[in-house]
């Protein structure tokens, strides 16, 4: 860290836009006028991004500091030592050795499950923000820049970080990070606003609020793959006048596509304005795998235990895609989506893509289930307003293998539940 780009704002850093953190609130330059003894030139720093403003403030203690490597992540995810030197912040181990230039990284749970860290350069973080600016904030608001820009996700996502705190930094526009159940802190907003979410936290929240809020000023940006014509129209009739995209991407590629009119479940919309994307290898149907370059693509790959993978300028996803006619990216399934059953090669997104089809139908998991005796079966747990007949009939188009054994249905405002804390169907 510590270069040109990122000393820029730490000079002009203005004392009129902030972030606002729940109830706890703060100036971008007093963010900036924070310092540790204990940051060295050369060091690698983790910064825990569920601190609250303490996490943002640990940030500028290290990019102040030139050629450190920062760690956007947990402690304990990433395998390596930790030693606490401040509030959010912990002395750590580097995962990469003899890169000439500053380094990030972001931690992801990976298709696997298994930890893994997304690295990059951070003299491209500044570009990255005028990349998302241009690409999406912009375009979204009729060339404006939004005044506010805002999340009721965990920092320690990857597309929080980059889509609403580089942003933010960089642009000096404010930054607001709300509880999920609350958007109370959005519809106060003034002037234009971009949140960003995904689907089944936007659901509930819907659920949850006594009376429809007016968010006519307010671009919401819906990351996770899919959203369901159920759950837009749940959103549009609670956060009235809101405008809702479909956000593709991952942790490694940064953003990818934008669909700005969702929920018919065919595509992904383009690629985003600037962003290079191809598919790798394509068969005879130009299916292969969606591939990405860009100042928000990662340098590296490393999972502890493992050296540091270079991706050589581009990074290949987990999903399987084509692109259709006019251009918009389709998912055809994840690199490493097929499962055996009884012997037997199924791929569970293909079942999922059929459920959500079928309507009342708000969200939809497929897996292969494995009791302790030995018995396989395949299991599909929906959300929505659905009864499991119609979705075994609805499942009768399918191959016999791809036939759910199991229907689990849980309605919208009992999904709580049965979701994960990263807001994905478990």
């Amino acid at each position: 860290m510590g270069r040109p780009a990122f000393q820029r704002f730490l000079t002009t850093a203005p004392a009129t836009t902030g972030v606002r953190w729940g109830t706890a609130s703060a100036s971008w330059a007093d963010l900036a006028a924070n310092r540790c003894d204990d940051v060295h030139p050369g060091g690698a720093y983790l910064i825990d991004p569920s601190a609250g403003l303490d996490c943002l403030a640990a940030l500028f203690a290290v990019a102040a500091v030139p050629d450190t490597t920062l760690l956007w992540a947990a402690p304990g995810t990433t395998g390596g030592t930790t030693r606490p030197l401040a509030p959010g912040l912990y002395a750590t181990e580097a995962p990469v050795t003899g890169d000439d230039r500053p380094l990030w990284a972001v931690a992801t749970s990976g298709s696997s499950g298994a930890a893994k860290l997304a690295i990059g350069h951070a003299d491209t973080w500044e570009l990255t923000a005028l990349h998302y600016d241009s690409a999406m904030l912009r375009p979204a608001f009729d060339g404006r820049t939004p005044a506010t820009l805002a999340t009721c996700l965990p920092l320690q996502f990857s597309a929080a970080f980059f889509m609403t705190v580089l942003p933010s930094l960089f642009l000096r526009r404010d930054l607001v990070v709300f509880a999920p159940h609350d958007w109370s802190a959005i519809a106060a907003t003034r002037g234009d606003t971009f949140v960003l979410s995904v689907p089944a936290v936007t659901a509930a929240a819907c659920i949850g609020t006594t009376a429809p809020l007016d968010l006519d000023h307010v671009a919401l940006f819906l990351g996770g793959g899919h959203i369901t014509a159920t759950r837009l129209d749940l959103i549009r009739e609670r956060f009235r006048g809101v405008s809702v995209s479909n956000l593709y991407g991952t942790a490694e590629t940064g953003a990818i596509a934008v669909d700005p009119d969702p929920g018919h479940n065919r595509h992904l919309g383009r690629p985003i304005p600037g962003k290079a994307v191809w598919i790798r290898e394509p068969d005879a149907d130009g299916i292969g795998r969606v591939t990405a370059a860009g100042p928000d693509c990662c340098a590296y790959v490393w999972r502890p235990g493992e050296p540091a993978r270079p991706t050589g300028g581009s990074v290949s996803g987990t999903d399987y895609g084509r692109f259709d006619t006019d251009g918009n990216l389709c998912l055809e399934g994840r690199v490493d989506g097929g499962e055996k059953l009884r012997g037997v090669l199924v791929y569970p997104r293909t079942v999922e893509r059929h459920l959500l089809r079928l309507p009342g139908v708000a969200d939809a998991r497929v897996l292969v289930e494995r009791t302790d005796a030995g018995m396989e079966r395949l299991v599909a747990r929906i959300v929505g307003d659905v009864d499991p007949g119609a979705v075994r009939e609805h499942c009768t188009a399918l191959t016999e293998t791809h036939r759910p054994a199991v229907v689990d249905v849980v309605s919208e405002q009992a999904a709580g539940a049965v979701y994960s804390a990263n807001g994905k169907l478990r």
